[in-house]
């Protein structure tokens, strides 16, 4: 018999809500740390008031899987590039005992891990409410009005749906992910009273479905802005904003989905999936010709970029790519991204075909229409590059050509020496990919296998299946 969504919750329940260790553990590691950034801000002479914001300071955090969000609150008076050129290289300096890596969102900021524990130092404007500078300017507000609005009840349901969509694979903001943000999943919980009552609702969301803690003074409603929009949750300290401005479809659907496979079959594996099992070669060429399609991987070289500018860029060229192989006749089914964030990303496609038929028929005017029936014979008839033809079929002629692109390889080592071909590269990838991209067919993608994370990838794109669904009841 399967267990009861009540059982399975209060398993989870006693997993995800921190010991009193591990909170005290968490108290003295966020005094060291603002602490130490108050002490180099004030050494510097930059006023600022530093504080603790996100989820550990709602308290909706999860055992063992705490951050630290260290905010320093400056002047509106302050322009944004002293962040840059002063803020945040005087506060790098300060934490030099830590490897500090800058991490960009709206704008950038410090990360750094410490003892396991991920800490982000933040830069924002101490503003009144809806006077914002910058997009970190309503954090505190949120803070604030999540510390006031959450029992200790709802903070338990906020965690288990926290966990509930790391475990599907839909928590984070940032751009790799584009799924749910901490403030989004809290504002959740907080509207629909449980973590049970989300995902019951959630089930029935449409496209454009609008959430509202409260009727603000006339808001203004996002969905006017973009009909598009598939959910929008407003913003309780913001009424302009849309809390899920961010999630990409597939992170919201695939929310939707998962919860009501839970509600239905409910499983410990929705908030701790299985880790990734290695797989040798054999067992991936299998999953690559069981679908009769074929798979490429356009693989490159590309300098160290800030990760979210780095995954922003490389959607971009994924999209571009997408779009140049359709153009050309290549019908690509599904496509991800893989990149080890230090030199070396891939995109990797299933389509239809990877070599093209030698000859392509080129459709021409009508008949009826003679001046450009007459141009379309004196430029095809006698053309080097045409097969066959022209011909009549039905009101329009028709020609044979031959093609100047066969393969996916060929289709892009041409568009890295013509912009007619119309791929567009941002400029920090741009230059590498040009001298390093080499497309890897079938097969010879297994040459990439034992590369950071690539397997998993692989794995997962072939297999094109959500880890949380399960067939069977069992």
């Amino acid at each position: 018999m399967p267990s009861s969504p009540e059982k399975i919750l209060q398993r989870v329940a006693e997993k995800i809500v921190p010991r009193d260790r591990e909170r005290e553990k968490m108290v003295r590691l966020s005094q060291v740390i603002r602490g130490k950034v108050e002490g180099i801000l004030a050494s510097s002479q930059i006023p600022a008031k530093v504080t603790l914001q996100g989820s550990f300071a709602r308290d909706t955090w999860i055992s063992g899987e705490a951050d630290l969000d260290v905010f320093a609150r400056f002047s509106p008076t302050m322009e944004r590039g002293e962040w840059v050129k002063k803020v945040l290289p005087t506060i790098r300096q300060g934490l030099s005992q830590y490897r500090v890596i800058e991490r960009y969102a709206e704008h950038p900021f410090l990360e750094f891990h410490v003892d396991g524990i991920r800490v982000n130092i933040v830069p924002c404007y101490e503003v009144k409410k809806g006077e914002w500078r910058s997009a970190t300017d309503r954090t505190p507000y949120h803070t604030e009005f999540m510390q006031t609005h959450l029992t200790p009840e709802l903070r338990l349901e906020a965690r288990l749906l926290r966990k509930f969509a790391k475990g599907i694979g839909t928590y984070g903001a940032e751009i790799r992910i584009g799924g749910f943000s901490g403030m989004l999943i809290d504002t959740l919980a907080l509207y629909y009273r449980s973590f049970t009552e989300t995902l019951r609702q959630a089930s029935s969301w449409t496209k454009g479905t609008l959430l509202e803690m409260e009727k603000g003074a006339d808001p203004v409603d996002p969905k006017d802005r973009d009909s598009n929009v598939d959910l929008v949750v407003i913003d309780p300290v913001d009424p302009h904003r849309n809390l899920a401005a961010a999630l990409r479809p597939d992170k919201l659907w695939n929310f939707v989905a998962a919860g009501r496979e839970f509600l239905r079959n409910p499983g410990l594996w929705y908030f701790f999936p299985p880790n990734f099992k290695s797989k040798n070669r054999s067992q991936f060429a299998k999953q690559i010709d069981v679908t009769g399609r074929e798979v490429s991987a356009v693989l490159f070289k590309h300098p160290v970029l800030v990760p979210d500018v780095l995954w922003g860029q490389l959607m971009k060229l994924e999209r571009s790519l997408l779009e140049m192989m359709a153009r050309e006749g290549f019908h690509a089914y599904r496509s991800t991204l893989w990149s080890d964030e230090q030199q070396e990303s891939a995109i990797l496609v299933e389509s239809d075909q990877t070599k093209l038929p030698a000859v392509k028929v080129q459709q021409g005017p009508p008949v009826s229409k003679g001046v450009d029936s007459t141009t379309f014979l004196e430029k095809h008839s006698k053309a080097r590059d045409t097969v066959r033809g022209p011909w009549i079929e039905r009101d329009r002629w028709m020609v044979e050509k031959r093609r100047k692109i066969a393969t996916i390889g060929e289709l892009v080592t041409a568009a890295v020496r013509e912009e007619a071909y119309g791929l567009t590269m941002a400029r920090p990838l741009g230059g590498s990919f040009r001298k390093s991209v080499k497309v890897l067919q079938n097969l010879e993608v297994l040459s990439l296998i034992g590369r950071n994370g690539f397997d998993k990838t692989l794995w997962e794109f072939l297999e094109a299946k959500p880890s949380w669904l399960k067939t069977s009841l069992a």
